[in-house]
Formats: structure tokens, sequence, C-alpha cells
């Protein structure tokens, strides 16, 4: 069992939406458990759940849904990208092993890169290098200058016209957390976002968001056993509150672990003794045959 969480560029055309959640559910041995869309990142968070084989054939159906509607060339969106299929981590699920999920994402990604002629880079614990290892690093800008002097894992060394390029492979469970901040202040959203970055394992980005006239924190816990979500809304809450701003609201993208939630609990709510055997759906994931 993985969870694969494939990021499109595109975040306002309802329809590629419906074109998604169909071509979804014609591919066996998946299941679509959430998909978003921001029209302000212009990004779309597809994420599943199911087997190697299934999950290898929908990497490859919203590839086909991409090539038909998404155009790197005229898009225009806050979150950083290189490709209309920007990123696409396999997440190992209860016994499977990190090595399984580096198997399908190497597989998936030959297939990709030999079906629609574009680079596929391989990245976290799937990565060749350690100069790709980091997401953020590959998305620095001057991508064609670099594969011209080091060639991609798989693909041809050359971006895509309307497809760019895609980065594959395999990773632990990453939290995707954003903090909007009743405030029209960039930088201080910036600002936050740099001190947040100087915790361990933890990315961040500050945001304008034009659909609300506000700012953004945009945050990646890549461990959250490390850091979790408690910990970086205080960081934000308590920096935003140093400048006299409140903190609006805050979502969640895409999935995260049970855990995450149990920790916050054990603080927020004094539940000290909260084990993760507790919540109701964890039991039907981890002592249920399906």
């Amino acid at each position: 069992m993985f969870q694969c969480v494939p990021n499109l560029s595109e975040g306002r055309n309802r329809q590629l939406l419906t074109e998604v959640q169909q071509a979804m559910s014609e591919v066996a041995g998946v299941a679509l458990a959430d998909l978003s869309m921001d029209p302000d990142h212009n990004r779309m968070v597809v994420s599943l759940l199911g087997s190697a084989a299934g999950l290898s054939e929908a990497v490859l159906r919203l590839f086909e849904v991409a090539d038909r509607s998404i155009d790197l060339a005229t898009h225009r969106g806050v979150h950083p990208r290189i490709g209309a299929v920007d990123v696409v981590p396999f997440v190992p699920l209860a016994a499977t092993s990190m090595e399984a999920a580096r198997e399908v994402a190497q597989q998936t990604a030959a297939r990709v890169a030999r079906r629609f002629q574009l680079p596929v880079l391989l990245y976290e614990e799937s990565a060749r290098t350690p100069a790709r290892k980091n997401l953020p690093d590959l998305r620095r800008q001057g991508l064609q200058e670099r594969l011209d002097q080091d060639p991609p894992d798989f693909g041809p060394a050359l971006l895509h016209p309307r497809l760019g390029a895609t980065v594959m492979g395999a990773r632990r469970p990453l939290v995707a957390f954003n903090v909007v901040l009743d405030s029209q202040d960039l930088e201080l959203a910036r600002a936050i976002a740099r001190h947040l970055r100087t915790l361990p394992t933890v990315r961040s980005l500050g945001f304008w968001l034009e659909s609300q006239q506000r700012v953004q924190v945009s945050i990646n816990l890549t461990n959250p056993e490390q850091v979790d979500l408690d910990q970086v809304f205080e960081e934000v809450a308590g920096q935003a509150a140093a400048q006299g701003v409140a903190v609006h609201s805050s979502e969640l993208i895409g999935m995260a672990p049970a855990m995450s939630f149990v920790k916050m609990a054990r603080h927020r709510l004094k539940m000290t003794a909260l084990e993760p055997g507790q919540l109701l759906e964890w039991n039907v994931l981890h002592r249920m045959e399906v």
C-alpha cells in the first residue's frame, strides 16, 4: 500500500478537476482520497491510495489529462513549479518498505519520460546524487542550463515546451499546512517563513493571496515527527502577534498522519495518554483485513 500525491500546476480550471476525478475512477486498485485546488497557488493536489501497479497507471492518466489541458508556458501562480505535473511523491504506508516505494517511483518515472518525452528527475529517497535530493533545490531558476550540464534521470535533457519537467521519487510522509494572516503585509509573511526555515525539517514561503486580499505562510513539514503542526502554528501565531497581527485561518493540504493530530490533542486538550489506536479510522486501516 502506498500514498501518492501528484501536484498539478492548475488550480483555476474546474473542468480539469472533473477530468481528474473521472480519470482516477477508471483505475483499478486506486482510491482518490482527497483532491484540492487553489486559485492563488494555481495548483491542484491529488491524494491517492493504492497498489504499486494501480498508482503507476494513475500517474500516467494524470499526465494524459495535463497534456491535454495545461501549458506551463502560460501558467501564472504564486507557487514555485517546474512542470505541469510538478512533483509526484510515493509514500510507503504501514509495513510497506521504502525500497518498494523507490522501485515504483523509478518504474513510473521511466514510463512517464518515455511516453511524454519530458525530463524526469528523481528526488528525496530516490535521488541518485545529493544535489537532487531536496525539492526546493530542483526548482531554482536555470533548470534548462543545469540539464545541459547534468542530464535528467529519465527522458531528454530538454524541457517539454508545455509540460516542462517532473520531479518524482519516494519519500516519508509530509504535512502541507498553510496559515493565513489577517494582514496584507507580504514582508511579514516572508519574515515569518524565514524564521520557520530555521527549524529543522521545515520548509516555508510567504505568499500574497489575491482571492483573499491577505498574506499566507505556506509550510511543509518534511518530518512531522520531529517538528509538528502544533509547534509551527504556535511559531507563526507568536511571530504575527508580536507585530499586532492575528491568524485569520489555517488549512491542511491533502492528508496528514494521524500522529500529527494525536500530538496536538495531547498538548492542546491535555490528553497525555492518547494513542493512535484510540482513533477509529486508524483501527480500520491497521486492524481490519480488506
